[in-house]
């Protein structure tokens, strides 16, 4: 689907979802309960998982379709679409902690990466 073809979220109201766990992330996945019932569907969960690479994998190969923070379409290489969601409400918040004294080069890196826009 291309991005000018969407036309709101129940478009996607026959597609499997792929979540993160609830128990991983409760708020996170009642917000995507809230994006879905305020299209007027409940979606039909398919998978679940704590790992997004696990969830973009399962989209790349059909499996369903994911909602996810704009944030994580960094960084991995895979073949999947992202479409922003701009005419919702919700928001998720994507906290991150570090041990202040740790100096690894990779942690700087990651650093940067959440805070591009």
């Amino acid at each position: 689907m291309l991005t000018r073809e969407y036309k709101g979220m129940g478009r996607f109201s026959e597609d499997n979802f792929i979540l993160f766990s609830q128990e991983y992330s409760p708020y996170y996945y009642e917000t995507i309960m809230s994006i879905c019932s305020d299209a007027g569907f409940v979606p039909k969960v398919s998978h679940k998982s704590v790992h997004a690479q696990t969830i973009f994998k399962l989209v790349e190969n059909n499996l369903g379709i994911a909602i996810v923070p704009t944030a994580l379409q960094y960084g991995f290489q895979m073949r999947v679409k992202f479409i922003e969601l701009k005419n919702i409400e919700q928001r998720a918040l994507l906290s991150v902690i570090w041990k202040k004294e740790r100096k690894n080069p990779v942690l700087q890196n990651c650093i940067d990466l959440l805070f591009q826009k």
